[in-house]
């Protein structure tokens, strides 16, 4: 039986967690979506579609326990989307697997870098496949993945992050070349700074405090990507029509310099 009885369009947020993922979850739903909610951490699932449901009604998200290292995992839950809500028209790919502190390569295991790499490139791939025959068959979707700095330059320490998210820039470029005549638009979009969300926003105040430059905590838009403002971006790529298609959009706060990690 169909959870989405009010036949609402469904966005796929993998990824799903606190800051950007949450954020977009929330932006997407205000405007009349259904938000499958895919990531490993049942707790933290549970309360973000709780919270939303709270603030939004019933029938406005659901979470799928989903390991994005392990293919079968992906198909299941994907599988089990479709069953639940009917056909994905938006699938956001907001998973990245990185370090607070780098490490160099010769300090990186092969495991880290595989494990990491699936999450950044593999999940991509294998969410992209199964979202892909459906919004050929409607002859439109949208397909957005969350990219970093790390997809233009690789930096010291990121040698377990880096290549993922160059590979996920590459593979969005080719799901544009390959589809996008058919009704598919893919885009990529690099969040060229630190996020204000739980992790890198704390960790930043922390430093900031640190190096005794507390007063941009009384600004802190200057210096963080709210994920609101971010989510927002995502609405717009989604909403633009056909004749003018965005591929490819770098966004950072007013305080943060181009491209700063270069």
């Amino acid at each position: 039986m169909s959870l989405n009885t009010a036949k609402k369009p469904v966005i796929a947020l993998v990824g799903a967690g606190p800051g950007i993922g949450e954020a977009v979850a929330r932006r997407f739903v205000a405007e009349g979506f259904f938000v499958a909610l895919l990531a490993r951490t049942e707790d933290k699932l549970q309360t973000m579609a709780q919270g939303i449901e709270a603030d939004h009604g019933k029938g406005s998200a659901k979470y799928y326990i989903t390991d994005l290292r392990q293919e079968s995992s992906v198909l299941a839950s994907f599988e089990q989307i479709r069953a639940d809500l009917g056909a994905v028209s938006v699938l956001v790919y907001n998973a990245g697997a990185r370090r607070v502190n780098g490490r160099s390569i010769l300090d990186t295991s092969s495991e880290e870098f595989e494990n990491f790499t699936k999450i950044n490139l593999f999940g991509a791939f294998w969410a992209t496949k199964c979202v892909l025959p459906d919004m050929l068959a409607a002859g439109k979707g949208t397909i957005l993945f969350t990219g970093a700095t790390g997809a233009l330059r690789g930096n010291p320490g990121l040698s377990s992050f880096s290549p993922g998210k160059f590979g996920l820039r590459s593979l969005c470029q080719i799901i544009t070349r390959e589809y996008q005549a058919k009704g598919i638009h893919a885009a990529h979009i690099i969040v060229d700074t630190p996020v204000d969300g739980k992790l890198i926003g704390e960790w930043s105040r922390r430093e900031w405090q640190r190096r005794g430059e507390g007063d941009k905590l009384q600004d802190i838009d200057m210096h963080l990507a709210a994920p609101a403002d971010l989510a927002q971006i995502y609405w717009f790529l989604h909403t633009q029509p056909r004749s003018a298609w965005t591929h490819e959009l770098d966004a950072r706060p007013q305080g943060v310099s181009m491209f700063s990690k270069m």
